[in-house]
């Protein structure tokens, strides 16, 4: 079999070797039906096994590929979905939460988006505005702050510990009064999201803006991303979010039971 990076490299000329790399590695698990170990993919594509190791973490950091749970073999990553959000608009790999979010606008009259987290950020990946959304918060490709929004937060919330300390040490940005600048209030708002299941923005990161998220969670209980609602703060009463609340979580679980 011929080697894919020496074919890339005849064809295109004079090009960056180690993004070579690192799309010959992405290629060779796109065209494998199962995760693949480092050594499997070196002798697929051609390179040390040192030389895929390195590539492979570099690619785990971003989320582009991950290492499957139970055999440590590599995969492709969510990383690559929220990489492509402005494109994914135009395709059909939201069907699956699209009637949900539909649903979901109509009854609570709101904007609904679906997002997913990166390792900084909550991207938004679908959204439909309600017949009372005054505007479109939640574009698809927009990036939501982990600390001061409901979908950053509920996301950020199911990270692994290590991820929500790396977090707190980083600069928390202060967008207006509302926002959580302080790591050990952030880290109990975050615990709080968690254990309830659901988070809320309350203009947090613009006073004019509220929301409601909870998550999505794949066949075997992973996290995959979160159903929001964006409200205007005018609105966002007591009474209000208690009822966007009971619509989010229960939208939440049905998109769940699909992914199942």
């Amino acid at each position: 079999m011929e080697n894919p990076v020496a074919q890339a490299s005849e064809a295109r000329g004079a090009t960056v070797g180690a993004v070579e790399h690192a799309i010959a590695v992405l290629r060779c698990l796109s065209g494998s039906p199962e995760p693949l170990g480092i050594n499997e993919i070196a002798r697929r594509i051609g390179l040390h096994k040192s030389s895929i190791s390195r590539l492979v973490a570099t690619l785990v950091a971003a989320r582009l590929v991950e290492r499957d749970a139970a055999s440590a073999r590599i995969k492709l990553g969510p990383g690559l979905v929220l990489l492509a959000a402005p494109v994914l608009a135009e395709l059909h790999i939201k069907d699956l939460v699209r009637p949900a979010l539909e649903e979901l606008a109509a009854r609570s009259g709101e904007t609904a988006s679906f997002n997913m987290w990166d390792g900084s950020d909550a991207v938004t990946i679908e959204q439909v505005p309600g017949p009372g959304a005054v505007r479109i918060f939640s574009e698809p490709g927009r990036r939501d702050p982990g600390h001061c929004t409901a979908c950053g937060k509920i996301l950020l919330a199911h990270e692994p510990q290590e991820a929500i300390e790396a977090y707190c040490a980083g600069a928390l940005e202060r967008f207006n009064a509302r926002t959580i600048t302080d790591p050990a209030g952030l880290r109990q708002e975050l615990t709080t999201s968690r254990q309830r299941g659901y988070a809320l923005n309350v203009g947090e990161l613009d006073g004019e803006i509220s929301a409601i998220a909870a998550v999505t969670h794949d066949a075997r209980g992973k996290v995959v991303g979160s159903i929001t609602v964006t409200v205007p703060s005018y609105r966002f009463t007591p009474e209000r979010q208690e009822e966007l609340i009971a619509m989010v979580v229960e939208t939440a679980r049905r998109v769940s039971r699909s992914q199942g």
